[in-house]
């Protein structure tokens, strides 16, 4: 009986380690070319779209280090295909910015500031700086991540204790 019992002791510390999940793999440069594709053509924003939404929560810091990028977005509508039940909704972005809202709305469920697409440079450097406490809060071990949208355009200035009254 005792030959048993360490036979199985031996084959516990293995079958665990089978169930461990692999590493997810890194979105960042998958999200970086999805964000670029948004400027390029109205078919390339849409897929692009559709590919960063399809992407689910763990793209939620990639997504998040992209805001304040003001490049102006190739058409100013983005169009999500809502789940039976409900209606489809359209947004009206300007900028990859304003697009970047609306897919972190349609991600975590949550808005950090008005998805009019009509955001003053202030309100976007605000809104950023609460969706990178989310972020940080939220995604820890993705910190690094998530504070990398300050250093995007002017956001960055003064981006201490912001972050912190930002919640």
């Amino acid at each position: 009986m005792k030959r048993y019992g360490r036979l199985v002791a031996l084959l516990l510390p293995t079958a665990g380690m089978a169930a461990t999940p692999p590493p997810p793999p890194d979105l960042g440069p998958l999200v970086a070319r999805l964000v670029d594709d948004t400027t390029k053509d109205s078919v390339s924003q849409a897929r692009a779209f559709r590919l960063l939404m399809g992407l689910g929560r763990p793209a939620v810091p990639y997504v998040i280090a992209h805001l304040g990028d003001s490049r102006k977005l190739a058409e100013q509508s983005i169009w999500v295909q809502a789940p039976t039940g409900r209606s489809d909704t359209q947004y009206h972005p300007w900028y990859v910015h304003d697009g970047l809202l609306a897919v972190l709305k349609e991600l975590t469920g949550y808005s950090r500031a008005p998805l009019t697409g009509h955001l003053l440079p202030s309100q976007r450097a605000k809104s950023t700086r609460k969706w990178v406490a989310y972020c940080v809060d939220r995604y820890p071990a993705q910190a690094a991540v998530c504070q990398s949208a300050l250093q995007n355009s002017d956001i960055g200035h003064g981006a201490g204790p912001q972050v912190a009254d930002a919640r």
